[in-house]
C-alpha cells in the first residue's frame, strides 16, 4: 500500500529522505491541490511558520522529534494542512 504525505514526513531521517519527501509533497501538490488547505507560496511559508512556532515545545498530540530533518518535513507538511 502506498505511504501517505504525513507517514512519508515522519519517515525522514536525513538529507536523503527529506529530499525524497520534498519531491512527494511537490507530487501531492499537483496531483491532490484541491486537499491543500494553502493556496499560494506565501499562504503556505506562513501556515507551516505559524505551526512550527506553535509546536516548537510540542503540542497535545505532537511530541517535537530531535531529529531536524524530520522536524524541518514536519513543518513543512503542516504548511498543507494548516490554517
Amino acid at each position: 500500500m502506498k505511504k501517505t504525505l504525513f507517514e512519508l514526513a515522519n519517515e525522514v531521517q536525513d538529507e536523503v529522505t527529506f529530499m525524497a519527501f520534498l519531491q512527494q509533497l511537490s507530487k501531492d501538490r499537483k496531483d491532490h491541490v484541491d486537499e491543500w488547505q494553502n493556496d499560494s507560496i506565501a499562504s503556505f511559508l506562513e501556515a507551516a511558520a505559524e505551526w512550527g512556532k506553535e509546536s516548537v515545545d510540542g503540542l497535545l498530540h505532537y511530541e517535537k522529534t530531535d531529529n531536524p530533518w524530520k522536524r524541518c518535513a514536519q513543518i513543512m507538511y503542516m504548511g498543507k494542512i494548516y490554517e
